[in-house]
């Protein structure tokens, strides 16, 4: 009988001893995936704020680049400007051009000037917000989610810390006893329930808590949730996006009235000091078909409310014709008579007109309009938000790309969030920045 006990507690003994090997084989295999699995998370979340600062990096230069290169052409053009109104103007080297042709002239190289100053000036401030505004992100928003010592002790396990496991799970005898499965208190019940139909251990448990941010492993964070990065970069957008907007459209102003002036100071050369009159239409045809093809080009003629809608760009394109016709008649051989003073005087005044209307023109062009929606995103054109009231004539030539307001639903969970979330804030989310509501519409 004792030799029957002896051999019982061997066999026993031996058997716990295999399961208790056994056990800890797996917990030590466990430990090795569990830190693989932090740094590999770590890894790949430093990886996304990477890119998450690259996407800042592109926004901002976006921004940049354009400017830089409005302000190439500002420096090239104030030199050209000042030519034609200093040491080139008209009347200095020759004879001076009719009075009513000065006044065209006069119109149009200063008004040239206004926007060129004003474009300018809005071009450098936009390069200048987005580059401070990039570098505060980057230097205290968005920065890579290096673990900290403690967080490094905390997914690291060492060997005796298989001593404090269950003991079902310790001499647990494989495809014998299986793992009780894992259970939560009820609040309301105060009895146990499983949470889970998957019999692992409760290291395996203890992992998911402790790394996972919440008890059933899965992202902290909705896939669709919006990365904080871009809410606060839009944010910042509101403080230079009009400026970019209007560089931009005093571009096209600046270059529509100076090629007009252009072609105003050439007919006034050719007339008054080379006495042709050939080579003053050969000219100016150069400079309308350039003027025409830039308004083409850059104004989309939406309709909107409120708004007149007259299509001036269409003829202001030949003022330099209608001039040019007016000062063949005036330097031409035909004796001064009332009625051809009156016809000069009267292609003037159709000259002035235009001028007059295209003024008003222009200002109905770049006036903005509210969004009652936030556009559709289609890939490779232009979008901004809601919040931003561009004017229609110029979607299509302003360029603009604001920071989008959610993600592809077709990709994966934000990764960094989810880190977010393992640093004890459960349910982390991004708080969308408070949009600018529009005034209504008239």
């Amino acid at each position: 009988m004792a030799t029957a006990a002896a051999e019982v507690a061997a066999v026993g003994t031996a058997a716990a001893a295999t399961a208790f090997r056994y056990n800890r084989e797996n917990y030590m295999f466990d430990q090795g995936l569990r830190w693989g699995r932090f740094t590999t998370g770590y890894s790949m979340a430093m990886a996304q704020a990477a890119m998450y600062r690259e996407d800042i990096r592109d926004l901002t230069a976006f921004t940049v680049t354009k400017a830089d290169t409005y302000h190439t052409v500002g420096v090239i053009f104030f030199v050209l400007n000042f030519q034609l109104i200093m040491a080139g103007r008209l009347g200095v080297h020759g004879p001076s051009p009719p009075g009513w042709l000065l006044g065209l002239y006069w119109t149009n190289i200063c008004s040239a000037l206004m926007f060129l100053v004003t474009f300018t000036w809005m071009a450098m401030h936009a390069a200048a917000r987005a580059t401070a505004g990039a570098a505060y992100m980057l230097t205290r928003h968005v920065r890579l989610p290096i673990p900290t010592p403690a967080m490094l002790d905390k997914a690291r396990k060492t060997g005796n810390t298989y001593e404090q496991q269950r003991v079902a799970d310790v001499f647990r005898v494989p495809f014998v006893t299986p793992a009780p499965r894992h259970t939560e208190e009820d609040p309301e019940t105060g009895m146990r329930m499983p949470v889970s139909d998957r019999r692992m251990p409760k290291w395996y448990r203890d992992e998911v808590e402790e790394l996972g941010g919440n008890g059933d492993g899965a992202a902290a964070t909705a896939p669709e949730a919006n990365p904080e990065h871009f809410e606060l970069y839009r944010g910042l957008q509101d403080e230079w996006w009009a400026h970019d907007v209007y560089s931009r459209i005093g571009v096209l102003y600046f270059m529509s009235h100076w090629l007009t002036s252009a072609s105003l100071y050439s007919m006034c050369h050719v007339f008054t000091e080379l006495r042709c009159i050939w080579p003053a239409y050969t000219v100016t045809a150069c400079f309308v078909a350039a003027h025409r093809g830039i308004l083409q080009l850059d104004i989309v003629n939406k309709p909107r409310e409120g708004s007149i809608s007259l299509p001036v760009e269409k003829v202001v394109p030949f003022v330099p014709f209608i001039a040019v016709v007016g000062m063949t008649f005036d330097y031409s051989v035909i004796p001064p008579s009332g009625a051809v003073m009156g016809f000069i005087y009267f292609l003037a005044w159709i000259c002035y007109i235009i001028q007059f209307a295209w003024a008003l023109r222009l200002y109905d062009l770049a006036s903005p309009q509210v969004q009652m929606k936030d556009r559709e995103e289609v890939a490779g054109r232009p979008w901004w938000p809601q919040e931003w009231s561009l004017p229609p004539a110029f979607e299509e030539t302003v360029y603009m790309v604001g920071a989008p307001k959610a993600i592809d639903p077709s990709t994966t969970p934000c990764l960094q969030q989810e880190m977010h979330a393992a640093k004890g804030k459960r349910g982390y989310e991004v708080k969308p920045v408070k949009a600018r509501r529009g005034p209504p519409p008239p």
